[in-house]
């Protein structure tokens, strides 16, 4: 998992439209970014269309900031949607090394 400070890249930004309108401010795919605060969140698509509401890690970050809910809790990012950037980094050295 991720760890504040920890330098990471959105991976996937294929945004529903409910989070589109939520949000403010949305990460750009293949972007770095730094985490400033891990927590658990919760899934906005199915927060709205659905009352099951799915938890799962999520991901505040330097620089992007949105909305609190009622509650004062600013709505984050899916840590699915992100990898490390050393993570990524290595795969890429990989990769390299296998073509050649």
């Amino acid at each position: 998992m991720f760890s504040v400070g920890q330098k990471v890249v959105l991976v996937d930004d294929r945004w529903p439209e409910t989070v589109k309108q939520i949000y403010l401010a949305l990460p750009v795919k293949g972007s770095v970014y730094v985490v400033r605060a891990v927590r658990v969140g919760v899934k906005a698509d199915e927060l709205i269309m659905d009352l099951r509401r799915v938890l799962e890690p999520s991901l505040l970050l330097v620089g992007l900031y949105n909305p609190a809910n009622h509650l004062g809790v600013e709505a984050g990012f899916a840590a699915s949607r992100f990898r490390a950037l050393d993570e990524l980094k290595q795969e890429n050295v990989e990769e390299k090394e296998a073509v050649a």
